[in-house]
């Protein structure tokens, strides 16, 4: 069996670093009951609003430094074409915020305004104060 491929970003990881997480403790909800919260964006290597949106995800992954953001490249293999059919994936760029092991909301859209007011909103107080200013 391959592997799913998930980039994960942080103030420590740019853009392309990536790992390889071979199973489902690995997965975004396993990940959010050990953290706190989990952003996730779901693209694809031929969606053109992918590409424009997630320069604009991986700048909040730098200012939200106690929000973990992870990137799943749907069509990377098997694997994770399957976890796309497993979530409902009908349209991406999808983003998904988990929380304690739980999808807590999810949205579709390219529009940096709406997921920046989206992944804000799902932050806790202590999280909002962690923002690291440009």
């Amino acid at each position: 069996r391959s592997d799913a491929l998930f980039f994960f970003l942080s103030s420590r990881a740019r853009d392309e670093n990536h790992c390889l997480l071979p199973d489902a403790d690995a997965r975004p909800a396993a990940i959010s009951s050990r953290l706190r919260q989990v952003a996730v964006q779901i693209s694809t290597k031929t969606c053109g609003p992918c590409k424009v949106v997630y320069p604009h995800f991986a700048a909040l992954s730098e200012e939200l430094t106690d929000v973990t953001f992870c990137k799943i490249m749907g069509d990377h293999d098997a694997d994770t074409r399957a976890l796309m059919k497993e979530w409902g994936v009908r349209v991406v760029p999808l983003f998904m915020l988990f929380r304690n092991g739980e999808k807590v909301t999810e949205w579709s859209g390219a529009k940096p305004d709406v997921l920046r007011e989206n992944v804000l909103e799902g932050c806790t107080e202590a999280e909002k104060a962690s923002i690291v200013s440009a």
